[in-house]
């Protein structure tokens, strides 16, 4: 038997092998379970995108509407650059709207101050069209004089922000480092005004240039919990991953991009580094879907903004993760024809087995048949057995019973047979005294009025009760659990029965015959019966109160 189902077990084994080296020929990538768990946060959000888009537009109207409840000339262009910066990550086209609002009201107020917000928000416009040589000339038309807090911490920001930006796009060495002093410089400014999360990003920066990747990130980690807006909080995790990506982990650069990723979308942002950065790093880690679903969705995102900076080279990404797809698809198809032709040679051994398994089990199922039969039979006599066993122990322990009452009992009435010998002979002596000296009248009427009688009833109770209770200490006990309580009897300190307990012991040493009893007790037969009329009737189970009874400390063999 073991021969035959030999083969069928190896066909089993090469199927098994064939599945798991075609699982292995498509390669899945592996992330820590915090990136994992940020990468799915960011599926389902990416799935409520228009919501949060659909909340950042109420936003801008509700800051349009604040427009006009301005005060003064002032208060109007600092609600109309709100309402630009809103815009700017938005609608591009909606933002320069606004710019051109603040340069009508400066030019209608003749206010610098006012041409001077226009011009820091203009700077913004143009670097998200991707014009920094206009930003830069935007940029250096300012006025720094007289500027409020407010002023000077926007001015450094863009400053910043195009020092930083000429430094990654010159072409030649000496421009490269001359606009890093710049960065460096800018950093070190001391900005009044400026905000706790800005002054962590730039020092945080400063600390990653220097190569403290640790101090940077152990710098910035803690105002993420520190629940900022979403704006900010995707600044956070942006500065974080790119501290990461300079300390050469791409798991952790691959966690906050996800994380700056998840909270721009929350923010309603269309203009964002942080998803299309993360959608590169996937597709470098031929995770083709997640890569090409964010891609797309930043591309999306970019042509509505009209960011022309971002919509080139995400529109090149997505060409070349779409190409990418494609070549992937076409290994997946010649890897499936392969797998198809596997699997048919695969069925075709596998209808084989099948076959040898098929006859094998015909032929187990015959002997199974057989098998049920005998069991069926061994059960039955099992069955047989255990009732015959079931007997023998209720047998056993009648006879260790009753040989335990015999034991008890024999030695007391050979006492008490002696007892009532050496009773008789005083009786006699008795007798004859008195007829030997009051003749014999006397001797009539002294017997007719003697106690003697009763009193050997009395002793005859009590022996009786103290040795059945010997034998059955727990009788009293007993008996009441098997009666209602208001029918049970009360414990008796002199180790004594009632009339009822006399009866019932007796059922209890074999002695049913209501005659039989009457006469042990010395009452009418009449008084038994009634007497244990009444105890069934206060029984918990009148049917079988006599037989529960007959097996008080009864002791059983298993």
């Amino acid at each position: 038997m073991m021969l035959r189902t030999l083969p069928a077990r190896s066909g089993f084994l090469w199927v098994l092998l064939a599945c798991i080296f075609l699982a292995g020929c498509t390669r899945h990538p592996k992330y820590s379970l915090q990136t994992e768990a940020a990468l799915e946060r960011l599926d389902a959000e990416l799935s409520r995108k228009d919501r949060y888009q659909q909340w950042r537009q109420a936003q801008n109207d509700s800051l349009r509407r604040e427009v006009a409840r301005a005060r003064n000339a002032g208060d109007r262009a600092w609600r109309l650059f709100a309402v630009s910066q809103n815009y700017v990550t938005y609608q591009l086209d909606s933002a320069a709207y606004y710019v051109d609002r603040l340069y009508r009201l400066a030019s209608s107020a003749g206010s610098g101050d006012i041409r001077r917000i226009a011009l820091l928000a203009d700077i913004d416009v143009w670097l998200g069209r991707g014009q920094l040589g206009l930003a830069e000339e935007l940029f250096r038309r300012i006025d720094t004089a007289g500027m409020s807090p407010s002023e000077y911490a926007a001015w450094h920001s863009r400053y910043s922000s195009i020092a930083a930006r000429r430094a990654a796009e010159a072409e030649d060495g000496a421009s490269r480092s001359a606009w890093r002093d710049t960065v460096m410089r800018v950093r070190h400014m001391s900005v009044p005004g400026q905000s706790e999360w800005t002054q962590a990003r730039i020092a945080a920066a400063a600390l990653r240039d220097s190569g403290r990747f640790a101090e940077a990130v152990q710098l910035l980690e803690p105002y993420t919990a520190r629940n900022p807006d979403y704006q900010e909080l995707a600044l956070l995790y942006y500065g974080l991953a790119g501290i990461a990506r300079a300390w050469g982990d791409d798991d952790l650069r691959l966690y906050y991009l996800a994380e700056s990723s998840v909270a721009d979308l929350r923010a309603g942002t269309r203009s964002y580094a942080s998803l299309y950065d993360l959608a590169l790093l996937l597709f470098d880690r031929k995770d083709y879907d997640r890569a090409a679903a964010y891609m797309g969705s930043a591309s999306d995102d970019a042509m509505h903004c009209r960011s022309m900076v971002r919509i080139p080279v995400s529109s090149s990404a997505a060409v070349k993760i779409s190409e990418a797809i494609s070549s992937n698809i076409a290994q997946r198809q010649a890897m499936m024809t392969t797998t198809i032709w596997l699997a048919g040679v695969f069925l075709v051994v596998l209808i084989g087995i099948l076959w040898c398994v098929l006859w094998q089990h015909r032929r187990l199922r015959g002997n199974h048949r057989q098998l049920i039969d005998m069991s069926a039979q061994l059960q039955a006599k099992n069955d047989e057995m255990q009732a015959k066993n079931d007997h023998i122990r209720e047998i056993n322990g009648a006879l260790v019973d009753s040989n335990r009452i015999k034991d008890r009992y024999v030695c007391h009435y050979i006492d008490l047979s002696v007892h009532y010998i050496k009773q008789i002979d005083t009786f006699r002596r008795e007798v004859c005294r008195v007829a030997r000296n009051k003749g014999v009248d006397e001797l009539v009427r002294w017997l007719n009025t003697s106690q003697a009688v009763s009193g050997e009833y009395a002793k005859f109770y009590q022996s009786f009760d103290s040795s059945f209770l010997d034998i059955f200490p727990q009788f009293i006990e007993q008996v009441n659990a098997l009666l209602q309580p208001e029918s049970r009897f009360a414990p008796r300190a002199d180790a004594s029965l009632t009339t009822e307990l006399r009866i019932l012991a007796a059922i209890r040493l074999g002695i049913t015959d209501s005659g039989h009893i009457a006469s042990l007790l010395n009452c009418a037969s009449a008084t038994v019966y009634t007497y244990r009329t009444k105890l069934r009737n206060a029984a918990l189970d009148r049917d079988n109160f006599e037989q529960q009874v007959s097996r008080i400390g009864l002791r059983t063999f298993g």
